[in-house]
This record gives C-alpha cells, structure tokens and sequence, in this order.
C-alpha cells in the first residue's frame, strides 16, 4: 500500500504521496527547530475512527517503528508544520528526550496528488 498523507475533513479531503513528497524534499536544507513548534505531536494521528484502533498489538507495532526509525533522515513539514513524514522518528526524538530536531520544512506546500470532494475525485 503507497503511503500517503492526508489533510482535510469529511468533506475536503487533500492527499499527497509520500513518495514525491520525499522526492520533492530532497532539495530543502534541512533546519533544527524545537520539536514542540511541530503540530499534531499531541493530537491522536495512528488511530481513528474506521481504521486502526489502539489495540496492544497495534501500539506494539508503531513502538517497534520508533525504535526502529532512522533519526539521520530529517521529518518533513508542511508548510505550516504538519508532519507529511517523519511521525516516527519525532517519537523517537520524544522518547530519548530531546527537544529539538533536524527537519526540512517546505515554504509553500506541494499540490496535492488526489483532492476528493464527498468521495468524488476531483483531482488526480
């Protein structure tokens, strides 16, 4: 399954493949910023309604990412410091402590790849 990341609501939903997003991110500079100006690092963002419920085996698997992640690999933010990637590795950085981390931020977002209206697709 691609990974993709989604902004919006029931009725406007925005979508981007993580894979061009890393592609398109390969040329930002990567900053250090303070880990709390990241937002939605207090927000439920691996489980929700109609999809993955926290179960023990379900927390057990994203515990297993984070201590698995890869913390040389900056997250990466929108333009308003959403995580497009990187929850992980951010977790990682909270677990071990640490109050600031490597990042690359994007100025102005990237169109979206899929922008759906009421489960129709306008764009794609």
């Amino acid at each position: 399954m691609k990974r993709r990341y989604v902004e919006g609501n029931d009725d406007l939903r925005h979508i981007w493949d993580v894979e061009r997003i890393w592609k398109l991110a390969e040329e930002l500079e990567p900053i250090e910023i303070p880990i709390d100006k990241i937002v939605g690092i207090d927000s439920v963002t691996w489980f929700h309604d109609g999809g993955d419920q926290p179960t023990i085996r379900s927390i057990a698997a994203h515990a297993k990412r984070i201590v698995e992640a890869d913390t040389t690999y900056p997250a990466i933010l929108t333009e308003d410091f959403r995580v497009f990637d990187g929850m992980h590795r951010i977790a990682k950085h909270l677990m071990e402590g640490k109050e600031k981390i490597l990042v690359k931020v994007f100025s102005k977002n990237p169109e979206p790849d899929i922008i759906q209206d009421n489960r129709t697709i306008v764009k794609e």
